[in-house]
């Protein structure tokens, strides 16, 4: 089984149509296919499951990483420690200001214009 964080890249109302014109929900066809889509709600839960604080939100760690697969590796390692999750989010805080630095610059001179 592969777990997918959807997010809100899909709408639970939409569906999918197969060859025979049966159409099928995006999870239902995502079930098939051997993949689990994950709600940010839903991930939350679990997190919340695995011992770690209420504050610490997949949006959290989604914003302090700088790709996909810095949030794939912080998430494994604060599963695996969380106790260590605040320690773990606030080194990858520091070591990734300098990428949202640039951002910042650019919405303050969007927002000035």
């Amino acid at each position: 089984m592969v777990c997918v964080f959807a997010g809100l890249a899909f709408d639970p109302a939409e569906s999918i149509e197969l060859e025979n014109e049966t159409k099928i929900t995006t999870e239902a066809y995502a079930a098939r296919i051997n993949i689990q889509l994950v709600k940010t709600a839903d991930l939350n839960g679990k997190m919340r499951e695995n011992g770690l604080p209420e504050e610490l939100t997949i949006q959290n760690v989604c914003r302090a990483a700088k790709d996909e697969k810095e949030v794939r590796e912080v998430l494994s390692l604060i599963w695996e420690a969380p106790d260590k999750a605040d320690t773990i989010l606030a080194e990858v805080v520091e070591r990734n200001k300098g990428v949202y630095a640039f951002e910042r610059t650019l919405e303050k001179d969007k927002d000035t214009n």
